[in-house]
């Protein structure tokens, strides 16, 4: 179902075909993650040229309601904030970049000081090292979203504490600033139940549950540069991933179960 654009109202064509996509949009008639028509079809289906198609479209995304992802399409948005078990070593910040979610970022703490132990002890310094510091608030649609504190050694970035990092993001300003090459992470994920700082910084009660994500990130296969520490909040974030079972396929075709006449034994052989 769909409108047929009036060309003789005084509205631009792309405000109506915005205005009824937003309606399916906050009517439930296009569910979260539902996927939209090619633009191909749009445009045959509005009787319209591309750029009237687009307009609609990127409007939508500026308010939130529609996400285009590169090479897969433009999606309804989640109402909760959805980041990827991907592969690729992103930031929280530059996944909402990619997305065109707009979001500002309050600097709680940004200096040099001493490690705690384990901190030391992951990025495998001497504990009376100096490391910097970052603490942060990501906000997103008017809302605290993500608490993000980050270790980095001081060696490595002399100077860094006086970079503005309400504007700036971390990863970007070790590559370009400080040329580090940033080659691979490990990320943990746990629920966790909030603290009070956390809860203040993040304005929830204790209810609300939140994501906790360890990340620590090497500069080659072997040295730890950076830490990070993020607490999200759970009722406006979930982790989403796109799965294949492709590999599984090909597994289940290579080999055999044989069940041998010893109670509970098996056996698996390459066919």
């Amino acid at each position: 179902m769909s409108i047929k654009p009036d060309r003789s109202r005084p509205e631009p064509l792309y405000h109506q075909i915005r205005d009824w996509m937003r309606q399916q949009v906050t009517t439930g008639a296009w569910p979260e993650h539902y996927k939209l028509p090619s633009e191909f079809e749009l445009v045959e289906r509005f009787s319209v040229n591309r750029g009237t198609v687009r307009k609609a479209i990127a409007d939508l995304i500026a308010e939130g309601l529609l996400v285009s992802i590169h090479g897969r399409g433009t999606f309804v948005s989640s109402r909760t904030l959805e980041q990827p078990l991907a592969e690729d070593l992103i930031t929280f910040s530059e996944d909402l970049i990619r997305k065109g979610i707009p979001f500002e970022t309050t600097v709680l703490a940004c200096d040099v000081r001493k490690p705690p132990s384990n901190v030391a002890a992951l990025l495998r310094i001497n504990p009376n090292d100096d490391i910097f510091y970052l603490r942060r608030v990501r906000i997103v649609r008017q809302a605290p979203l993500a608490l993000i504190e980050n270790f980095v050694p001081y060696a490595v970035v002399a100077g860094i504490e006086r970079v503005d990092f309400t504007v700036r993001g971390l990863f970007e300003t070790l590559e370009k600033q400080y040329e580090v090459t940033l080659s691979w992470g490990q990320r943990t994920f746990q629920a966790q139940l909030a603290d009070a700082d956390t809860m203040t910084m993040l304005g929830i009660d204790p209810a609300i549950p939140i994501m906790y994500i360890e990340q620590l990130t090497y500069r080659d296969e072997d040295t730890p540069v950076e830490l990070s520490n993020i607490w999200l909040r759970g009722d406006r974030f979930r982790l989403s991933a796109v799965v294949n079972r492709n590999s599984i396929s090909r597994f289940a075709k290579s080999r055999e179960t044989v069940y041998l006449p010893v109670e509970g034994a098996v056996e698996e052989k390459e066919l």
